[in-house]
């Protein structure tokens, strides 16, 4: 798999994770639970940077040299890899 082939399949997989985000964010909202609301803002919060250091993650490796993107390129695999486990076992089950 190329750089810019994998470039573009972690973004494309970054913005559907928050797509699901804004799906957790509008059901806790259309809910009206203010204490559901209040108990996972912190996470949501947590998630999001999360997902917003990724993108500067990929903005670098974008500009990584063709001989050292691949290592890059592990360490964006297992942050996603994390990112994806905590999303699915904290709010997966609110959408």
């Amino acid at each position: 798999m190329g750089r810019d082939f994998y470039q573009h399949h972690m973004e494309l997989r970054l913005r559907d994770l928050t797509l699901q985000i804004e799906s957790v964010k509008a059901h806790l909202a259309e809910s009206g639970d203010p204490r559901a609301m209040a108990d996972l803002a912190g996470e949501i919060a947590a998630l999001e940077a999360r997902r917003d250091q990724m993108n500067g993650k990929l903005t670098v490796l974008e500009q990584e040299p063709d001989g050292t993107w691949e290592e890059l390129k592990s360490e964006i695999e297992d942050e996603w890899d994390g990112l994806a486990q905590d999303f699915e076992e904290r709010m997966a089950s609110l959408i």
